[in-house]
């Protein structure tokens, strides 16, 4: 048996990150991929937490072979042993669940792994996606029955994800940043902090706490290393979802916050305003980090109720600046049958909807790539 490093030039690291020995996995889908000749492997990771567990899934020539909660400390953890040597195999080790700003305790490390034979590095994706959303992207309801909710981090999944899907279609290497609950102007409850265009900028921002600084997490993402050709971004249902909440008192001056619907339906004029300028602004601070790629804002996938304004809000963002790589696509709402885990959207609703996101991507890529 060999001890490797994480940062061995053989292993392509998955997800944004600080990259060092150990290596924090902060996103969702984040780890390591490579292709090995040996029959026994094991991970050294580290996992700590207060309340809300690290699960990961270990995939053998794209097959899952464990999907499992990470004991707290350190520990190694058995992958694969007795299978024939020799024979060429790839593995890829995925955090399953988001970063969770309410457990500053929480973290995955990984020190290592160690293996009886040779490392050998997987071929370049043939294109970068990035996945910008909430817990759409994250894989909530992937995981577990309709009938499990209120489970915590057991209801996050990979399996059958939408983005991983797409991602897979392509051949494409790929980052997911989601957290369940944010949106792109505020969050389900009228939370103006917990936005993604907020902390876009920073390797993980959306964490708190001295420990997480330390592991690199506020740092700035270096955007030079990772520039994806396609950006898709997948808020605007929690923006939604905030008209049915009371409304959110900042902290910091005691003014309080609410979209607003209208008795007729819809939301009314200053809400509607205000929500169309976050994601204005928010393809803006895109565009500037990520001046080649395309950016294509999808939603649906729960209800429609903010496909107006999105529509609005992108169109306009066009107009103004001229930036014809931008466009907005209506996924799918969930069947009521569809449903997984915590009331949220299942496999067959994320197989649709990666359908129907991989028949648009498709023309975006090919004329990325050059190959019409």
């Amino acid at each position: 048996m060999r001890h490797y490093q994480p940062t061995e030039p053989e292993i392509h690291i998955l997800g944004r990150t600080r990259t060092g020995n150990p290596l924090p996995l902060f996103w969702t889908a984040s780890g390591l991929e490579f292709l090995t000749d040996g029959g026994e492997l094991w991970f050294e990771l580290e996992s700590d937490y207060e309340s809300m567990e690290e699960w990961v899934r270990i995939e053998v020539d794209g097959f899952c072979l464990q999907r499992l909660i990470v004991p707290k400390g350190r520990s190694r953890l058995c992958a694969f042993r007795g299978f024939p040597a020799g024979t060429m195999r790839r593995v890829r080790l995925l955090k399953e669940v988001q970063p969770m700003r309410e457990d500053e305790k929480r973290c995955l490390l990984v020190h290592g792994l160690d293996c009886d034979g040779k490392l050998y590095p997987i071929p370049d994706g043939a294109c970068r996606i990035e996945f910008v959303g909430d817990s759409l992207s994250a894989g909530v309801g992937l995981a577990g029955a309709p009938c499990l909710v209120g489970a915590g981090p057991a209801v996050y999944g990979l399996d059958g994800n939408y983005a991983l899907l797409t991602a897979e279609h392509f051949k494409a290497d790929f980052r997911i940043l989601a957290q369940c609950g944010w949106g792109a102007h505020c969050s389900c409850y009228n939370d103006f902090i917990q936005i993604m265009p907020r902390y876009y900028e920073q390797i993980c921002g959306v964490l708190t706490g001295d420990h997480n600084r330390e592991l690199g997490a506020f740092e700035r993402n270096d955007f030079s290393a990772w520039q994806p050709d396609l950006v898709v971004v997948n808020l605007g249902s929690n923006d939604g979802f905030a008209v049915d909440r009371p409304a959110w008192v900042d902290p910091q001056d005691g003014s309080s916050h609410r979209m607003v619907s209208r008795p007729c339906g819809g939301l009314e004029e200053q809400s509607a305003l205000r929500f169309e300028a976050s994601v204005k602004d928010f393809l803006r601070k895109l565009r500037r980090l990520n001046p080649d790629a395309y950016l294509l804002w999808v939603y649906g996938m729960c209800e429609h109720r903010m496909a107006p304004y999105l529509e609005t809000a992108v169109r306009e963002y066009r107009e103004e600046s001229g930036d014809e790589k931008a466009d907005f696509l209506l996924l799918p709402a969930t069947n009521p049958l569809w449903v997984g885990s915590e009331n949220h959207p299942g496999k067959k609703e994320h197989a649709l909807a990666a359908e129907v996101l991989i028949d648009r991507a498709e023309g975006i890529l090919k004329r990325k790539m050059g190959k019409g």
